[in-house]
């Protein structure tokens, strides 16, 4: 009798041929219905790359670096002054656009491919000024709506960092590839087949974007509580923070770019620097989420100034390619966490500030900061060693008022409280040498109210911080 055959495992199914490229899609865009805004902000950024690539070639590598110095200082200049009126102009017109955010991000690229298009005629007469300066402007008239639009996009506050670290991972990811494609093409032809092929682009972004003219309405105007948000200690620290380290990647980019062409050094190590900076961009927006999961948003900023202060005061004493390009590569990472912490703060905690009005003023104040950093670059010519120093100079100062603030209760707490009430008037007594006289009235007054806790727990603690949010988000659930 012959022994029969041991049974076979039944063979698992093949995974689906699909799924690989499932995954990556839900990695690079994300899930509906944010996936639509990641796409048309890839395809925002691949655009701005040629723009960028067409602008770079036109004024700043197409003569000798003196000649290049006042037209790019001029080009800032322009740029500067109708940013102050861009908050109380675009703010309230993308708050009160009929068909909402949505129609306004098509409209944003539509006349940007027109613009585009009427700059590719003229690069050679002074019409190229005013026509890049309205790219420009309508570039940020579109951030403004993306930044109002994601709240409405995403359910859970949680996932705020990741979206926004997703939007710019993405949009770096194409773009990157995109100016080498841009630099290939104006190699091959010139800056105005560049613009032309941006104008393309800009028209297939507007395809892109014209479903979100159905994911969301209109965002509805900042309320006068918008104000009162946007001082809070979080919201403050960040954007303080953020205003710094635009100010310090706008002075570093020029400052390195026109010491470098000034020096004769090869096209490679200006290459190296800025794409140091654009890879520390990108780095950033990869490490927000797992930093986000492991501390909050105001930490991730307190870290991410420290390390862009400690690495240019390391490039301004051991200046060299190395510190150079580390330095950028550190200063591109911090700018991109703060950015993806201050847009998360702002989005959850100040819920009133959600309108284009409050984005515009955040927008204008960033691009104000960028622009009075390259200027002072342009404007200065000292040499590569001392803008660096000065440059660490700038982020250490900077990096300490912010860790002042950050752990200022708890280094200035008096040693001597025990109980938890001596210890809230130490605070108010420390929020009050901070002029910040409405917490201390606050915090005062709870320590009048609460009596003591011995052997309170974080999670006892966080609950407690939890519950106070949702009573100050929903006071009609309080209950009287």
């Amino acid at each position: 009798m012959t022994a029969e055959p041991p049974p076979q495992a039944p063979h698992s199914p093949p995974p689906p041929a699909s799924l690989a490229p499932h995954r990556f899609a839900r990695w690079f865009l994300g899930p509906r219905p944010v996936s639509r805004l990641t796409a048309t902000h890839c395809v925002h950024g691949a655009a701005e790359a040629f723009f960028t690539v067409s602008m770079a070639g036109s004024i700043f590598f197409s003569v000798s670096p003196d000649a290049a110095r006042p037209r790019v200082l001029l080009f800032l200049m322009l740029t500067l002054t109708p940013f102050l009126v861009m908050a109380p102009l675009f703010g309230p017109f993308v708050d009160r656009v009929r068909g909402g955010l949505g129609t306004t991000i098509v409209a944003t690229f539509a006349l940007r491919a027109a613009l585009a298009l009427m700059l590719a005629g003229n690069l050679r007469n002074l019409l190229l000024f005013p026509l890049a300066f309205a790219i420009m402007v309508v570039a940020k008239t579109y951030t403004v709506s993306r930044n109002a639009l994601v709240p409405e996009l995403v359910g859970a506050d949680d996932d705020l960092v990741s979206v926004n670290a997703r939007l710019s991972r993405s949009a770096t990811i194409v773009s990157s590839i995109a100016a080498g494609g841009a630099g290939v093409l104006y190699q091959l032809t010139s800056a105005a087949w560049v613009l032309r092929a941006a104008a393309v682009l800009y028209v297939v972004a507007a395809c892109v974007a014209w479903w979100l003219r159905r994911a969301a309405g209109a965002v509805r105007p900042a309320r006068a509580e918008a104000v009162g948000e946007l001082i809070r200690p979080d919201v403050s620290d960040a954007r303080w923070a953020m205003t710094a380290l635009r100010a310090a990647i706008g002075f570093a980019l020029f400052h390195v770019g026109f010491s470098l062409r000034a020096d004769a050094e090869p096209a490679w190590m200006l290459g190296a620097v800025i794409g140091a900076n654009g890879l520390g961009a990108f780095v950033g927006s990869v490490l927000a989420p797992p930093l986000r999961r492991r501390y909050p948003e105001r930490t991730m900023v307190s870290l991410a100034l420290a390390a862009a202060a400690v690495t240019a005061v390391i490039a301004g004493v051991a200046l060299d390619l190395v510190t150079l390009v580390a330095a950028m590569l550190v200063l591109g990472t911090a700018g991109s966490v703060t950015r993806r912490a201050l847009d998360a703060i702002v989005q959850r905690q100040a819920p009133h500030a959600r309108g284009g009005s409050v984005y515009a003023w955040l927008e204008t104040r960033f691009e104000l900061a960028w622009v009075l950093g390259a200027c002072l670059a342009v404007a200065s010519r000292v040499a590569t060693w001392v803008g660096m120093v000065g440059l660490a100079a700038f982020l250490t100062l900077n990096a300490l008022i912010q860790l002042r603030r950050h752990y200022g209760l708890t280094v200035l707490d008096p040693v001597v409280s025990t109980s938890l009430p001596e210890r809230l008037v130490g605070h108010a007594e420390t929020l009050f040498s901070h002029h910040r006289y409405d917490e201390a009235i606050a915090v005062a007054r709870a320590a009048a109210d609460v009596p003591p806790v011995d052997g309170a727990d974080a999670d006892a603690a966080r609950a407690a911080i939890e519950a106070a949010r949702q009573a100050i988000a929903h006071p009609h659930a309080r209950g009287g």
